[in-house]
């Protein structure tokens, strides 16, 4: 750009130049470029947690060809009621499950229907999403209230002995358990499947080779999913808390195609004795069970049987 001044007799050419306002209009839309997708990152990790912290209750369905268990109301420490099935103990001892993000009534995993034919008494804890009044699903941290409320409910049973009680997990479930059984000495045996080894690692992975972008939407993740719940997902660990639970017996179950992703030999790795890892061939999160039932059941009902005096 060019521009004619007139000095005395002699007209003067000067050039005026466009480059300082190209940077600053390239500086602006840069910095609109990160903003927005700094807002795309952000709204989709919130929806992403709202979704999986507020799933929504699922319907229970009931065990075929066994008897309808009692239903309770459960009180929790944080002021909601969950719903609870409960089996009733026949042979004094009683086990708390505790399943995924949609609970453990009825059919949903962890699997009772083998424990309940032999004997045990069995409280299905449901979801916190079914909670009255609703209530978020935390992946295992606020759930440890629900383990109390659950032992508590045993203990107050005359037919389960109070030094005959276990738990059962699943996912989320076998995450809480563990918390809770390293503070909790009233639970005397544990199952825990498919869980997580830390909160916050999982959700980050830092030991994966992904792409920049991914890795900071997974940060964004961790941290709304702390904004949300009011849990700083990096003090929700499991592995931290296994070596708290011997001399109390601990076993372990991970399919074959899940275990790694879980850190499950590291789990076990720094449970104290005595503790047993069983690595389903072929199985994967949430099919463990169905692909081999028989076995399954016979190693959850070997457990017990030793670890509470059958």
């Amino acid at each position: 750009m060019s521009e004619i001044r007139r000095t005395g007799c002699q007209p003067v050419l000067l050039f005026v130049s466009s480059k300082p306002k190209a940077l600053r209009l390239g500086f602006f839309a840069l910095v609109a470029i990160v903003a927005a997708l700094i807002a795309v990152d952000f709204s989709l990790a919130w929806v992403y947690i709202s979704a999986l912290t507020q799933p929504g209750c699922s319907a229970p369905i009931s065990l075929d060809d066994i008897d309808l268990p009692e239903e309770h109301w459960l009180p929790t420490e944080d002021g909601h009621s969950l719903r609870a099935w409960y089996y009733p103990s026949k042979n004094g001892a009683a086990i708390l499950a505790l399943g995924g993000i949609g609970g453990s009534l009825g059919e949903a995993l962890p699997p009772a229907r083998a424990l309940i034919e032999a004997g045990y008494g069995v409280l299905q804890i449901d979801s916190r999403a079914c909670a009255k009044p609703p209530a978020r699903v935390t992946l295992g941290a606020d759930e440890m209230q629900d383990v109390v409320a659950g032992l508590d409910f045993l203990l107050s049973r005359s037919e389960v002995a109070p030094d005959r009680i276990g738990g059962l997990g699943f996912s989320m479930g076998g995450v809480t358990l563990i918390q809770a059984a390293a503070r909790l000495p009233q639970i005397q045996a544990l199952i825990a499947e498919g869980g997580y080894d830390q909160l916050g690692h999982h959700i980050v992975q830092p030991g994966a080779k992904t792409s920049l972008g991914r890795k900071i939407f997974l940060y964004t993740v961790a941290g709304v999913f702390w904004l949300q719940t009011g849990v700083n997902p990096w003090e929700v660990s499991p592995i931290a808390d296994l070596p708290a639970i011997s001399p109390r017996p601990v076993f372990l179950i991970y399919g074959e195609h899940e275990i790694a992703r879980a850190n499950g030999r590291a789990q076990f790795d720094a449970a104290g004795e005595p503790k047993r890892l069983w690595v389903v061939p072929g199985g994967d999160h949430g099919d463990n069970y169905h692909i081999a039932i028989e076995e399954y059941e016979r190693r959850v009902l070997e457990f017990f049987d030793q670890a509470l005096g059958r």
